[in-house]
């Protein structure tokens, strides 16, 4: 009792300073908590703090294919940030989620068009529609994303790969016959058919992927 009734004032100051960490920690526990509704979900993955959107996708990919269109109204949001995270979440979802990964593969900025990419190819054939209808999009970026996913989707891509041989950008036709050459012997057919309409250049990558199907065993002549 003596000690602390002549202890300085400088004790006291210490063991306020020591005390207010914890204080700090339990107020920033309830103000960071995981979201526990909807709302809360989607408020926190549009808001500027990147650890509580992470913490908001967590959430919503624990709420199911029931939050899918909720979370989807997200895809419009201004900042890739949100878009992508939104994207991130609808990839937990399966297949309810495949008009809005559709979408997404649509965006404008490369790193929401990527993260959607990366679970529609994950549906194979399935993700054909998707990639087949980013084909007509404005921004040959789009379309060339469009065009390198459908060489790994296999024969049920090939229409959508010939409609691409006729892009008007030169960079999508050459994508178009590189994916063409992914999907192998299936897609010999229809590089003949395109290789006497092609320009030039084109013609020789036509000639050029045939050669190697060939090699690979499939009949390469033009």
């Amino acid at each position: 009792m003596g000690f602390v009734r002549h202890a300085r004032p400088a004790v006291f100051v210490l063991l306020a300073a020591l005390a207010a960490p914890a204080c700090h920690s339990s107020a920033g526990g309830d103000r960071h908590a995981a979201p526990r509704t909807l709302d809360e979900a989607l408020h926190a993955l549009t808001a500027g703090d990147p650890y509580a959107r992470r913490r908001a996708v967590d959430a919503l990919a624990a709420m199911g294919p029931s939050a899918a269109p909720a979370v989807e109204r997200a895809l419009d949001h201004p900042s890739p940030d949100v878009r992508e995270q939104a994207v991130a979440v609808l990839g937990t979802f399966g297949e309810v989620a495949l008009p809005a990964l559709s979408r997404a593969a649509r965006d404008e900025r490369s790193v929401v068009r990527d993260r959607a990419t990366s679970y529609l190819v994950a549906f194979g054939a399935r993700a054909v529609p998707a990639f087949a209808a980013a084909l007509d999009h404005p921004d040959h970026y789009v379309r060339e994303n469009a065009v390198i996913a459908l060489g790994g989707l296999g024969p049920d891509a090939l229409p959508a790969l010939r409609a691409a041989l006729d892009d008007p950008d030169p960079r999508v036709r050459r994508f178009a016959v590189a994916s063409l050459g992914r999907i192998g012997p299936d897609a010999v057919p229809v590089l003949r058919e395109a290789h006497a309409s092609a320009p030039v250049a084109l013609r020789r990558d036509i000639e050029r992927t045939l050669d190697l199907l060939q090699g690979a065993g499939g009949d390469g002549r033009v």
